[in-house]
């Protein structure tokens, strides 16, 4: 194998709010009251209403939407010929771990999708082993919105990008419900972690075949916009630099590198002088995580998503809502920009789009399908569900909601009072996701202007 220097990065790399950053270009921070009553009057924007229904354009999303198809889908088969209760749903909880990559280089991918797996499995063990000790339901929903903080910390520090920790806390929803035994905690878990050993799988096969596919796609949607994306530019060059520090893709990377350097500076890169790659060097998840947690930047969004989470959940369980933990779920859903402008049409696309989505979820669970027309549904939807999500969170949230609730009735028989209390919970998480952005917040969470 040629040795490869990998040289140090000539162009910024992708944008980021540091500490440096903060401390150097931020202003003065306003007084907490104006700052709120800011925000409070942000809410009220007509031009949340304009987002929330706008199309975004999303590229390379069949691919990721296959993966996702085939790792839950497979996860319910597995799970349903185990011939143990529960196991079907449990994995298939694991499986979502899948879609936690999309463009990521398969180095990167194998890090990411096992990271995932492990936070999911892990919350689905300590809710279960909550259910398993009998602790009172407010006690129950403290427990959940603990995972929430825990996962939520997590997936900022690695930056894992949506959907955060909202797969994690949806999974210790299920598990902190029913009256498991000891054998069952065991079940639950091992399934899921089942589940979620398919999905890295599944999720890395392409590397047997392709395994610079990753790279070459980052580069042409670099390539793709006139003139240059900065940011896809940045992005490639990240990929390249996972693909550089392996010894079987990195000779392509080399050249995919060249190409870029060439077409970003107009002339003819030699393929002897690695300086002209304009790479970065490679940092692992831990270097991720350090780098974030150092710059203070997750300490806030941290504390909010576990406070939103728990005052979502006690609030559905006060007014007598079956499943409050989807609260929880909801609450941490919409919390999951910065300030008010991306958390307010985040919650609106949630809110409606759960309530619509629970009406066409209604006649399906009154419908009492059989589980293999189940499993057909809920991949069909998982699949749309990829294909829709970057595009609008609202449409995608109308296919997030049956497949959720089908997925949710395989651990016990359900009728169209699921979808009811699926709705109510999600609209009060998603308030008080909205209000948790008004009253919790810092300096550098402030959009321009406000």
């Amino acid at each position: 194998m040629p040795t490869t220097k990998t040289p140090t990065m000539k162009t910024p790399p992708l944008k980021t709010e540091t500490s440096q950053t903060r401390t150097t270009a931020a202003p003065p921070p306003p007084q907490a009251p104006a700052t709120r009553r800011a925000a409070a009057r942000g809410v009220l924007s007509t031009s949340h209403l304009t987002a929330a229904l706008t199309m975004q354009p999303a590229d390379a999303t069949v691919a990721a939407a296959i993966r996702a198809g085939l790792a839950v889908g497979g996860a319910l088969v597995v799970g349903h010929l185990s011939g143990l209760p529960g196991a079907a749903g449990f994995a298939a909880l694991g499986a979502l771990a899948s879609v936690y990559v999309r463009w990521a280089p398969y180095r990167r991918r194998a890090e990411l999708v096992g990271l995932a797996g492990l936070m999911i499995t892990g919350s689905v063990l300590v809710a279960s082993l909550t259910a398993l000790a009998g602790w009172p339901a407010p006690v129950e929903m403290l427990v959940v919105s603990l995972v929430a903080a825990g996962t939520s910390l997590l997936t900022l520090a690695v930056r894992t990008g949506p959907p955060g920790p909202v797969m994690a806390i949806f999974a210790a929803g299920a598990a902190v419900a029913g009256d498991p035994s000891l054998a069952d905690v065991g079940v639950r878990t091992g399934a899921t972690l089942g589940g979620a050993v398919l999905a890295w799988l599944v999720c890395m096969s392409g590397y047997v075949l392709r395994p610079s596919e990753p790279a070459a796609l980052a580069v042409r949607r670099a390539l793709r916009s006139e003139p240059l994306d900065p940011v896809r530019l940045s992005q490639a060059r990240e990929v390249l630099a996972d693909d550089l520090s392996h010894r079987r893709t990195a000779p392509a990377a080399r050249d995919l590198a060249l190409l870029l350097a060439e077409v970003e500076s107009g002339e003819s890169a030699s393929v002897t002088v690695d300086s002209h790659l304009a790479v970065p060097e490679r940092r692992t998840l831990l270097d991720v995580a350090r780098a974030t947690v150092r710059s203070g930047e997750v300490t806030v969004p941290v504390l909010r998503i576990g406070a939103g989470a728990l005052v979502a959940s006690l609030a559905a369980l006060a007014l007598g809502w079956g499943h409050p933990a989807w609260a929880a779920v909801g609450a941490a859903a919409a919390l999951q920009g910065r300030h008010v402008h991306t958390n307010t049409p985040r919650a609106l696309q949630r809110a409606v789009g759960t309530a619509v989505g629970a009406l066409l979820a209604w006649p399906l669970l009154e419908a009492h399908l059989g589980f293999w027309a189940v499993v057909a549904v809920v991949v069909a939807l998982q699949v749309v569900t990829e294909l829709l999500v970057l595009r609008n969170y609202a449409v995608a949230m109308l296919v997030i909601t049956p497949m959720a609730l089908l997925m949710t009735s395989l651990g016990a028989p359900a009728d169209g009072s699921l979808a009811l209390d699926r709705a109510l919970t999600t609209v009060l998480g998603a308030a008080v996701g909205v209000l948790m952005t008004v009253v919790v917040h810092d300096r550098w969470e402030q959009a321009p202007g406000h």
